[in-house]
C-alpha cells in the first residue's frame, strides 16, 4: 500500500456513489460491450479505462429494466447459470475495471493509487484512503462502520482470522449444527482437538416443513445455550445464516439476541449474504460475520467481507480477540506486545493489513457492489425470493411439497433465493441414497452438456449427526435477480422434468 493507503474516516455512501454516476455513459448504453463502442472503436480498448457502472435506461422493477441489467454480465445467450451458491459472474465493466487495477499497479507499484485517483479523480477515490473508501462503501451498505470492515479474501479465510484470533480455552463451548460449510465446521472441529473446546450440534430436520416457526427454531439453541458454563468459559454460537446445502435462512438477529441474554458471543457463516441478502450488521447484533464475494455479490473469485464488531462495547462487552492474521500485532524485541489483551484497534488497519493482499481484486469486488447498490440491495433480494418462489411453485406442481427440502414457510425470515428438492419417491431413504445420488449426478452432467447449457448443482448431509455418512440428497438451484429470469427457469425445469423421467426411479 502507498503512504496514503491508511484507514480512517471520509467520504460517506452517497458521494462515493455519485462518483461513479457523473462518470457514467450517455442513457441507452447497459452494457460494456456498449460503453466500449461509444468510448473508442479502437482495438485493445478492454482493460484501459475505469468504467462506472453501467445505466439502466429503463423503469426500476419492470422486465425491461432487469433485461438490461442482464446485459451488464458476460454470461453468454446459450448458457442458463443458475449455480451462484458456488460462484457468481462477474459484469464485464468490473472486469475491465479489475485488468485496469491490475495494469497501473504493474506499470508504477509505488504511485499506481496515487495515478488512478489522478487520471480517473470519478471512480478512483482515495479519502480517508484508497481501501478506506472501499470498506466505507461496504459498512454503509450493510449497516455497519467502517473500521469494522475487513476485505477478506472469501468466507473460509475469515473464518480462519477469527478462529485464529480467539483465545480458546478448554472448557470453552461452540452451539452449532449439523449443516455447516467446511468453511465453518473445520475451525470448529480444530478448536475442538486442539484447543479442548466443547462442541453441541443442533441437529436440523432435512424436511423443514411449513409448520416449522422461528420460535421453534430459537427453542432448539436455547436448550444448548442454557447448559451452565464453568466459571471464567467462553461460549459461542457459530451458525451459517443461509445453509447451502438446503437453503434455508435462519433467524440471525433473534439468535444472536438468544446468545447474547446468555453471555455468549455469535459468529454467522453468511457465505451467501452479501449480494442477495439486506444485511444490516448492527441490527444483525452479531459480533462476527463472514461472507463470499465471489457468489451472489458476483465480485471475482478471492474477495469477501468480514465485519468484526467495535461499537456498543459498553452495553455489550467485545468478544476476546487478537486479530487473527497476527501481521502487525506486535514484535518479538517488546514482551508482552502493546496488543496483548487489547481490542484497542481497529480491524480495518490490523486485519486488512497482512501481508501484500490482493487489493486489485477487492476493489473490483467492491466496484460490483456498488452496481448493485445502485440497483438496490432490497429491489435485488426481493426479487431474487420471487424467482425462486416462482422454482418452488413449479416444484410443488410436478411432485407435492413433499419434494422440497425447505417448504414454503409463511414466515419470510426463512426465505431465500437457494432452492433444495428431491423428486424420487425414496428421499428419505438412507438405503437408497447411493441410488438417487448417482442419478441426480447424471441428470446435472446431462444438463450440461444441452444447448442451452444449463448449470445447477447438488447438495448432500446427514439426516442427523448420528449416522455415519450423508444420507440425504437434493438438487440445488440459485435463482439470481442480475441474470436470472422466469423464462429461464421454465426451461430449467422442463428439461428436469425430461431427465428425472429418464432415470426411471420412482417419484413422488
Amino acid at each position: 500500500m502507498t503512504k496514503r493507503d491508511n484507514n480512517g474516516a471520509g467520504i460517506d455512501r452517497r458521494g462515493f456513489l455519485k462518483g461513479f454516476a457523473s462518470a457514467t455513459v450517455a442513457a441507452g448504453l447497459v452494457g460494456s460491450r456498449e460503453v466500449f463502442a461509444g468510448q473508442s472503436s479502437a482495438p485493445g480498448q478492454f482493460g484501459r479505462e475505469l468504467l462506472a457502472p453501467p445505466a439502466i435506461n429503463a423503469t426500476p422493477g419492470t422486465e425491461k429494466y432487469w433485461k438490461k441489467v442482464r446485459k451488464a454480465f458476460a454470461l453468454a445467450d446459450d448458457y442458463i447459470h443458475m449455480n451462484t451458491g458456488t460462484t457468481g459472474s462477474q459484469p464485464e465493466f468490473v472486469q475491465n475495471n479489475l485488468a485496469v487495477y491490475n495494469s497501473y499497479k504493474s506499470r508504477d507499484p509505488r504511485d499506481w493509487s496515487l495515478n488512478l485517483a489522478a487520471d480517473f479523480p470519478d471512480l478512483f477515490p482515495v479519502l480517508p484512503s484508497a481501501t478506506g473508501a472501499r470498506q466505507l462503501l461496504v459498512a454503509n451498505t450493510y449497516g455497519a462502520n467502517a473500521d469494522e470492515i475487513v476485505l477478506s479474501y472469501n468466507t473460509t479465510d475469515a473464518c480462519n482470522l477469527i478462529f485464529a484470533g480467539t483465545p480458546w480455552q478448554p472448557g470453552d463451548r461452540i452451539i452449532t449444527t449439523s449443516f455447516e460449510h467446511p468453511a465453518l465446521a473445520g475451525p470448529i472441529a480444530w478448536a475442538r482437538d486442539y484447543h479442548g473446546v466443547a462442541v453441541e450440534m443442533i441437529d436440523i430436520p432435512s424436511n423443514f416443513t411449513a409448520d416449522i416457526t422461528v420460535d421453534d427454531v430459537l427453542d432448539w439453541f436455547d436448550a444448548a445455550l442454557r447448559v451452565p458454563m464453568g466459571d471464567g468459559k467462553k461460549q459461542y454460537l457459530a451458525i451459517s445464516e443461509i445453509f447451502y446445502k438446503n437453503g434455508l435462512r435462519l433467524p440471525v438477529p433473534e439468535l444472536c439476541a438468544l446468545a447474547r441474554s446468555y453471555g455468549a458471543f455469535s459468529i454467522i457463516d453468511s457465505a451467501h449474504g452479501w449480494g442477495m441478502l439486506p444485511i444490516d450488521c448492527h441490527a444483525y447484533g452479531a459480533d462476527f460475520i463472514v461472507g463470499a464475494g465471489h457468489k451472489w455479490l458476483c465480485g471475482g473469485p478471492g474477495t469477501g467481507i468480514c465485519y468484526v464488531r467495535t461499537s456498543d462495547a459498553s452495553a455489550h462487552p467485545l468478544p476476546p480477540f487478537a486479530m487473527g492474521n497476527f501481521f502487525i500485532y506486535g514484535n518479538p524485541f517488546v514482551a508482552p506486545s502493546v496488543l496483548n489483551q487489547s481490542r484497542n484497534w481497529s480491524p480495518a488497519l490490523y486485519m486488512q493489513m497482512r501481508g501484500e493482499y490482493n487489493v486489485t481484486a477487492l476493489y473490483a469486488m467492491t466496484d460490483s457492489l456498488s452496481f448493485f447498490s445502485q440497483i438496490g440491495i432490497e429491489d435485488i433480494y426481493a426479487r431474487a425470493l420471487a424467482l425462486g418462489n416462482y422454482l418452488k411453485g413449479l416444484i410443488v406442481s410436478q411432485w407435492g411439497p413433499e419434494a422440497l427440502w425447505v417448504q414454503d414457510n409463511p414466515d419470510d425470515r426463512f426465505a431465500t433465493a437457494l432452492t433444495s428438492f428431491n423428486p424420487f419417491a425414496a428421499k428419505d431413504s438412507g438405503a437408497s441414497f447411493a441410488t438417487m445420488n448417482s442419478a441426480i449426478n447424471a441428470i446435472l452432467s446431462n444438463l450440461a452438456l444441452e444447448t442451452p447449457k444449463i448449470y445447477i448443482r447438488s447438495v448432500t448431509w446427514r439426516s442427523n449427526q448420528r449416522v455415519p455418512a450423508d444420507d440425504r440428497v437434493g438438487f440445488r438451484i440459485a435463482t439470481h435477480a442480475v441474470y436470472n429470469n422466469d423464462a429461464e427457469i421454465d426451461h430449467v425445469f422442463a428439461r428436469l422434468v425430461n431427465q428425472v423421467n429418464r432415470s426411471g426411479l420412482p417419484q413422488l
